[in-house]
């Protein structure tokens, strides 16, 4: 199977390269699809899903024009499934296990965090983005990579920050001046554009979280990127990245559309808030008491999504009733299953399709031909039992039949944060879905 995959692999790169026939190419796609790689040793499964997300990140790069929000195209969710069943594998493997496998697996690891990077860059997803590109970068060999595409991305975004700008504007420069041949070559009117803005001549000013009050607390919060501001995605520890100062945009209604929609958001920022306090407070206790808590919190960082969807339900007068309006079906037709015609009408918004992308983390879809990655499937399984059955929080790897899952506390905290972490970017992407809304909306369309 190894020798298999290899040979595979190199027919991805063969196809990249316009040096294979396709239909060979999706033949072959085809036929490793089909395997149940759950069942094959770790490294093979490290192997597959490398080569499966290389291959639909290929046919993506291939079909699609970045600048417009796809909402049923395989290609660049089957890329992040793949991508993120390589990072499953990684993480629940005991370093002592790999061994001699350890620098291919590291290798790996990182270039499935570069390749993550770009596609969800591509798709709104501006923070995780920033992130990714961080761990890809711990490879030297993908250094140069992470950082031109980092410097793609600033210049890009820099104008949903207020304050952080001039920084954001900062890091650009820096990083188009270091690859400037790249930069010459692929986009010398940005990289010219970008250099003529004015800038600071010096980074931002370091936080100093052990004279904080709560400084713990507030470390923590920064270190698992659970601040509501878009700044701690590209440094953790500045003084600009330890306030949850993302804002919702004015919005062009009127006044009781305009109060209710500013209500909604307080009570979404600050319920996320209060959550996340306690989830610290769980974590670092001990006893019944506060495993409880944890399962209160996931419980909670749910019914946020949900806030979320009654947001966007009434921001685009989608036709459905308030009660019935959850964060994982609002988003298609209950009649024939598609894309509500109310985000079809935003084709350029991708922080829209960046929130449909988070549904798709957090709910998969039955919508069209998409891999659940086992991510999203431990996600789903936690929240079922928690809600529904029976979950003994004991120390061991996670089990289930049909009324009792076994986790640990560890791996119940894992998934708890990696929840939070979702919404947290989900708060982020609904603000600069809405500057880009009203700015179509009252200044004219993107052509």
């Amino acid at each position: 199977m190894t020798e298999d995959l290899e040979k595979f692999s190199a027919l991805v790169d063969l196809y990249n390269d316009g040096l294979a026939d396709k239909e060979m190419f999706l033949s072959e796609l085809s036929r490793f699809e089909n395997i149940d790689w759950t069942k094959e040793n770790m490294f093979n499964q490290l192997l597959a899903y490398n080569a499966l997300g290389a291959a639909y990140g290929n046919l993506k790069s291939k079909n699609l024009d970045y600048t417009k929000a796809y909402y049923c195209n395989e290609y660049v969710y089957k890329e992040i499934s793949y991508y993120h069943n390589l990072h499953y594998v990684v993480s629940r493997v005991k370093k002592e296990q790999w061994a001699a496998l350890y620098w291919n697996a590291f290798r790996l690891w990182c270039r499935a965090y570069l390749c993550l990077a770009s596609a969800y860059d591509h798709m709104g997803r501006f923070c995780e983005a920033q992130q990714y590109y961080k761990l890809a970068a711990m490879d030297e060999k993908n250094t140069d990579d992470a950082e031109i595409n980092q410097g793609y991305s600033y210049a890009n975004m820099h104008a949903f920050w207020t304050e952080e700008e001039p920084w954001i504007v900062r890091k650009a420069q820096q990083l188009m001046k270091k690859h400037a041949a790249e930069f010459e070559k692929n986009a010398p009117e940005l990289m010219h554009t970008v250099c003529g803005w004015p800038a600071p001549s010096f980074d931002v000013p370091r936080a100093n979280f052990t004279k904080m009050k709560e400084g713990d607390y507030e470390c923590w919060v920064n270190h698992n990127f659970l601040r509501i501001n878009r700044f701690c995605d590209v440094d953790q520890v500045s003084k600009l990245s330890v306030v949850d100062n993302v804002k919702l945009h004015y919005i062009g209604d009127t006044q009781e559309k305009r109060n209710l929609f500013e209500t909604y958001y307080s009570e979404i920022k600050n319920t996320f808030i209060e959550t996340r306090r306690l989830t610290y407070m769980a974590i670092g206790g001990s006893g019944e008491a506060n495993v409880e808590l944890i399962k209160m919190t996931y419980k909670n960082f749910y019914s946020i999504l949900d806030k979320i969807a009654i947001f966007i339900q009434a921001y685009l007068n989608i036709p459905v009733k308030v009660h019935q309006v959850d964060f994982a079906s609002i988003w298609n037709d209950k009649k024939n299953g598609d894309i509500r015609q109310e985000f079809l009408e935003h084709p350029h918004n991708l922080s829209l399709l960046a929130l449909y992308n988070i549904k798709l983390d957090v709910y998969g879809t039955k919508s069209f031909n998409y891999v659940i990655d086992e991510q999203t499937k431990d996600l789903q399984r936690i929240r079922n039992f928690l809600e529904h059955k029976i979950v003994e929080v004991r120390p061991g790897q996670m089990q289930y039949d049909d009324y009792k899952l076994t986790i640990s506390k560890e791996e119940l905290v894992l998934n708890t944060v990696r929840l939070a972490q979702l919404v947290r970017c989900a708060i982020i992407y609904l603000c600069n879905f809405v500057m880009h809304a009203e700015y179509d909306r009252h200044l004219g369309c993107f052509s």
